[in-house]
């Protein structure tokens, strides 16, 4: 089987295996025992969607790596857990991936809350783990040595959102001066509240509402009709993507247009959320780990987009950067055992481009984990120097608009969802 010349898309997971066996990957024969990487994520229930696209770019990244020549000659293999969502499940996942699978490394997960279920399994049995999807400032604060996070802390997400609503003033004239924020009762929900509260005085703002509502909520007619009410200037959206979903849809019903409505990625990144709030979204803005129109990492979506018909998104180009972060250390250590793999993790320092290998195609140039102190806490093993940009949905798709620096794509001011 071939990739067709005329750029139909190949959906199949299954498909897109046998198209690079058959292929590329054929050109590369690896020896050894795998690397057994093993990948927990949601891939039923609420929050299926999700954790199938980051499934994407963690399979696209082990084939490449396989393609490459493996890790010093051995294959990489994906070895999937399907968490349901359920922490209770999550646990369980994990002890049978590590104690029957016997698998090396672990990614995951995208639910903070399983996530930090997962790393204390993976502590207790000295696996290492990046989570590449992961927000939550606290996941970090316990001091597990085998735990890392790629991706940047929930913090540094809402403070870049406070940056963009103050500096869009330069280009829109309008100044946030209110907001409101909208998040679910999660652990990542109630954190972006908590984040909300410590940067708005900061940035010269004034929180005049806080709505927390219950995550797969059935209605949020109620919710709509509060922010509504007190008019702020702009929302501040933490949301999982069926639930974006229903707040676009209810905002339409409702007719509420807030000025700005700024979202911390999650599900209104999801590949699903646009086709699902076609023609409603558009003005929506929301943080981005990457984008399309960002000038890194253009290749390797050109040939992910083939594959898979869609664009890479940030949870598929950081999870793509994880499983390349893993060949990294695991060449490093020269060994699979997890105690070395964990030690060349805390050594490495990534700059540009991976050795041997593609560029950061995230929107920084370095990974290094490291220990800092934030809000009087100290967090362990984080990726130093992560960050993110802002994209608004124009037309049908997220277009970069800050920093300034990176994008000259107008702000569209008030949004108009749909106008």
């Amino acid at each position: 089987m071939m990739i067709p010349d005329s750029g139909e898309a190949i959906t199949s997971e299954a498909d897109y295996r046998t198209i690079l066996e058959d292929t590329e990957a054929a050109e590369t024969i690896l020896t050894g025992e795998p690397i057994r990487i093993g990948a927990i994520y949601a891939l039923s229930g609420n929050n299926a969607a999700i954790g199938t696209n980051i499934l994407r770019g963690i399979d696209f990244a082990a084939e490449d790596i396989n393609r490459a020549g493996g890790v010093d000659g051995r294959p990489v293999e994906i070895i999937r857990g399907d968490t349901q969502g359920d922490p209770q499940v999550a646990r369980q996942v994990a002890e049978r991936l590590i104690r029957l699978e016997r698998v090396h490394a672990i990614v995951g997960c995208h639910q903070s809350t399983l996530t930090e279920i997962v790393a204390q399994v993976c502590e207790q049995y000295q696996i290492p783990m990046i989570t590449a999807i992961s927000t939550v400032d606290s996941i970090s604060t316990h001091n597990n040595e085998y735990f890392f996070r790629l991706c940047p802390m929930n913090s540094l997400y809402l403070e870049n959102m406070f940056m963009y609503m103050r500096d869009q003033t330069e280009k829109t004239g309008s100044q946030v001066k209110t907001i409101a924020v909208f998040a679910d009762n999660s652990m990542i929900g109630q954190e972006a509240i908590r984040c909300a509260r410590l940067y708005a005085p900061q940035y010269g703002m004034e929180i005049v509402k806080e709505i927390c509502y219950n995550q797969g909520a059935a209605d949020l007619t109620r919710e709509i009709q509060q922010l509504k009410e007190v008019n702020a200037d702009a929302v501040v959206a933490e949301s999982y993507v069926s639930d974006a979903i229903l707040l676009m849809k209810t905002m339409k019903e409702l007719d509420y247009r807030p000025p700005i409505l700024i979202a911390k990625a999650n599900g209104f990144a999801d590949p699903s959320f646009i086709p699902a709030t076609k023609g409603i979204s558009n003005g929506l803005t929301s943080v981005v780990e990457w984008n399309p129109d960002l000038t890194k990492g253009q290749e390797i979506n050109r040939r992910f987009k083939k594959i898979f018909g869609i664009d890479m998104n940030g949870h598929s180009a950081e999870a793509y950067t994880a499983v390349w972060t893993f060949k990294t250390a695991f060449e490093k250590a020269g060994t699979d055992e997890g105690e070395a793999v964990k030690d060349a993790l805390k050594a490495l320092d990534i700059r540009g481009a991976f050795p041997d290998g593609p560029e950061i195609i995230l929107p920084y140039d370095r990974i290094k984990f490291e220990n800092r102190r934030f809000d009087n806490l100290w967090h362990y093993n984080d990726n130093a120097y992560a960050s993110v940009a802002i994209a608004q949905i124009q037309e049908g798709e997220y277009k970069t608009v800050w920093p300034f620096e990176y994008s000259e794509q107008e702000i569209v001011y008030p949004a108009g969802y749909g106008e």
